[in-house]
């Protein structure tokens, strides 16, 4: 029986070698195009309709920043800014792919890395502050807050946080609509959308998927509005998990642990908004585009931030060789860039100063930079061309006020 079971027993001749190194290739072939195949199938599987309102749902979404859980997520962004110095690590993170891994306990004990080819980059959030650690400058940078009104970072891309922050600029009236379930990261997540009916704002739409049960955003696409109006085909900016944890971290991995030899410093700030946003609250107009000016966050009185929705603009003055600077910028900046023509203004006793203005625009996100004299301001927001200009002209005007 043994014999039978053997090549060349009474089975009959053994195979040709060639013939089992064939098959033994075929077997994994197979096998690897399965593995690759695993994670479509289990994205295709179905996907039970939520048993929420799409209205519950997206207050349960506003409701979920005290939920922890860990994860990792890749973010991407179509904006395809041009790089400007000043701005380099904004105009990278908005125009390609993010690779990030967060642990969230609670608002103040955050800990979220973004992972490069050689390396990281992390931030820890703390209730005595954050902390920068640079993998590649082996640098530990302690810092003692950051203005409310901030440039984009890493963090701020991941699911959770996206949805949150996006949501808080929309309306209770924006109209809100069920999108079909997905499966994300293991998560049976159900999705809506905000369609923004707002004219100042160059978003369209913000689709959020997050679990039923609790509101924990699992998946975020931002889209935009066309010249038409209408909602452009596909998102400019989508962030999603690929893996998930809804248990709370680790403590020890939100604690800084320095290694011996590493670099230690400390900022009061690690935002350039925060930089420049320390002056006089004199520095940027009352009132902008016909919005007033929000009361100013104390300790970053020159920031001007204008209304409270999606179509907020903010103003920081800019010392005069960063204007400058940003406007050769803009000039080299191709279909990216264009100037904006300004009326140069008056001062009390009948002078006028030079003004020069150009913006950055994307589909989504503009800058402007508005030098007059040796006076200059940045301003920017999620607003077309029109609103834009018209916050540059008025920010023109005030300078020559007495």
């Amino acid at each position: 029986m043994l014999d039978r079971l053997r090549p060349g027993g009474d089975g009959g001749p053994p195979p040709p070698i060639r013939s089992v190194r064939v098959r033994r290739w075929v077997v994994v072939v197979v096998v690897a195009a399965l593995l690759v195949a695993v994670p479509a199938v289990v994205a295709a599987w179905p996907v039970s309709a939520p048993d929420v309102s799409p209205t519950e749902l997206r207050d349960r979404v506003a409701a979920s920043g005290d939920l922890p859980w860990s994860g990792y997520a890749e973010a991407s962004g179509g904006l395809n800014l041009p790089d400007v110095a000043q701005f380099s690590d904004v105009t990278t993170l908005l125009s390609g792919t993010s690779r990030l891994r967060g642990w969230y306990a609670a608002p103040d004990r955050v800990r979220v890395d973004q992972l490069y080819a050689g390396g990281e980059r992390s931030r820890y959030t703390t209730p005595n502050g954050q902390v920068v650690w640079d993998y590649g400058a082996q640098l530990l940078t302690y810092v003692r807050r950051d203005p409310l009104v901030r440039l984009p970072r890493p963090d701020d891309l991941l699911p959770p946080q996206l949805a949150r922050r996006l949501l808080s600029g929309t309306l209770p009236d924006d109209p809100v609509s069920a999108l079909p379930p997905r499966r994300v990261a293991g998560v049976d997540a159900a999705g809506f959308r905000v369609t923004v009916a707002d004219p100042r704002t160059t978003v369209g739409a913000l689709d959020v998927w997050a679990d039923p049960a609790d509101g924990l955003p699992v998946a975020v696409e931002v889209r935009i509005k066309n010249s038409a109006g209408t909602l452009a085909a596909g998102p400019v900016v989508g962030t999603s998990f690929l893996e998930l944890d809804r248990g709370t971290p680790d403590p020890s991995l939100l604690q800084v642990q320095p290694t011996p030899g590493v670099g230690v410093t400390r900022s009061p700030t690690s935002d350039l908004f925060g930089v420049l946003g320390r002056g006089s609250p004199d520095a940027v107009p009352s009132t902008v585009d016909g919005v007033d000016r929000v009361a100013p966050q104390r300790g970053f009185a020159a920031i001007g931030k204008y209304g409270t929705t999606l179509s907020q603009l903010i103003v920081v003055p800019l010392p005069a060789d960063i204007a400058g600077s940003l406007l050769d910028n803009i000039g080299d900046a191709g279909s990216a860039g264009r100037s904006i023509s300004v009326t140069p203004p008056e001062n009390a006793l009948g002078r006028t100063a030079n003004a020069t203005a150009g913006a950055l625009e994307s589909p989504l996100l503009s800058l402007a930079v508005l030098r007059v004299g040796n006076r200059a301001w940045a301003v920017g927001g999620l607003v077309p061309d029109d609103v834009l200009d018209r916050a540059v002209a008025d920010i023109a005007d005030s300078a020559g006020a007495p």
